[in-house]
């Protein structure tokens, strides 16, 4: 089935939610008191994205600390705490951020399913298809690596990515095993491209090309064993979303040249939202049968496209790539953590930002 609008997957947290987390994790309600807060606001996301006319629905990852949480959450190995960074702002000031991404210190050991909570309730109330988000593999390995300390417990970096993606592998065979329509890993490639990433790759003495192709291993590893008909598959390249610091840039093209024709999924979800990530010409390189999302919405910036703008800009991305190879979607999700430094809009600035992604994708494919 093609989705001609889609949305990447986290969605404003209401504060009612926000508040009853930080009331969990200090012991004020339970378990069960929290996941009622967390399941009336997964049905106002089902809700508001039916109404817009999105054609897949996620529940907004209102479960996770943050998107890439639901592995760390659910995997025993890694440090306690969220580390906390100096980051560099958008108005040149250093700002102290809590990070999502805790460094694996341990071997890694499962100690329950990643998504299972998120899929049964979808699978009950879902008003269509819908979808489950995770970070890929490449994502984890590389974003919860530190020297000194990962490497005590993987020694053979190639255990550890043997690891990870045997976790990753086994809930997405769970969860199409259970009906989920879409499944979407996010953020595993990002780093190829943007050109300061780059220079750092080269400057801890890796060959792109190399990690690059060792990328594509792991994460086929994974596509591969769960397809089957019925069953979307998507990648989501993310340039980052989260309020307060720099965020990536640099084209697709060293990496379209190498991926779009070799990565086994259906879709791949490209941010398009400024000018930062270049034209479309790399959309040339997306072969037959696959789609390329066109991440034209922000999800950062509260004012609300123009109409006939974001129709003129699929109509100048058709000359690369044809429009019934392209869809329509927020460029990130919507919150870029679980926190109150994570939202960019209001939830009804986002509503009205999912109403002309839906607006749009009718008007081009009907």
């Amino acid at each position: 089935m093609e989705f001609r609008c889609d949305q990447i997957g986290s969605l404003v947290r209401p504060p009612e939610l926000l508040d009853a987390r930080d009331d969990y994790k200090a012991g004020r309600i339970d378990l069960a008191a929290l996941r009622a807060v967390e399941d009336a606001a997964v049905l106002d996301a089902l809700k508001m994205q039916r109404e817009a006319g999105m054609a897949i629905f996620t529940d907004g990852e209102m479960r996770r600390d943050s998107w890439q949480t639901v592995f760390s959450e659910a995997v025993d190995g890694f440090e306690d705490a969220y580390p906390v960074r100096e980051m560099t702002g958008t108005d040149g000031k250093r700002i102290s951020l809590r990070m999502h991404t805790k460094a694996i210190c341990r071997r890694l050991e499962r100690n329950r399913r990643l998504a299972q909570t998120d899929a049964d309730f979808l699978r009950k109330h879902s008003p269509g298809p819908y979808k489950i988000t995770m970070p890929s593999p490449a994502m984890i390995a590389r974003a919860s690596s530190r020297k000194g300390v990962t490497d005590k417990a993987y020694p053979d970096s190639g255990e550890l990515r043997h690891d990870i993606g045997e976790i990753v592998r086994g809930e997405m065979l769970a969860l199409a095993g259970e009906g989920a329509a879409y499944l979407q890993l996010d953020e595993g490639f990002t780093i190829y491209a943007d050109p300061a990433r780059m220079v750092a790759l080269a400057e801890e003495g890796l060959d792109a090309e190399q990690a690059l192709e060792e990328d594509i291993e792991a994460e086929n590893a994974c596509y591969d064993a769960v397809r089957r008909p019925g069953l979307t598959l998507a990648m989501h390249l993310c340039r980052g979303s989260r309020s307060g610091f720099l965020r990536g840039r640099g084209g697709y093209d060293w990496l379209a040249e190498r991926l779009f024709d070799r990565l086994h999924v259906d879709r791949y979800l490209l941010e398009y939202d400024s000018d930062r990530v270049g034209g479309f010409e790399p959309l040339r390189h997306v072969p037959k049968g696959k789609v390329a999302v066109l991440g034209l919405v922000s999800s950062t910036d509260p004012l609300l496209e123009n109409r006939d703008d974001l129709l003129r800009k699929m109509e100048a991305a058709s000359k690369f790539c044809p429009i019934d190879q392209l869809a329509i979607s927020s460029q990130c999700g919507f919150q870029g953590a679980a926190t109150r430094d994570g939202a960019h809009m209001t939830i009804e600035q986002q509503r009205r930002k999912l109403d002309i992604i839906g607006s749009v994708a009718r008007e081009v494919w009907g």
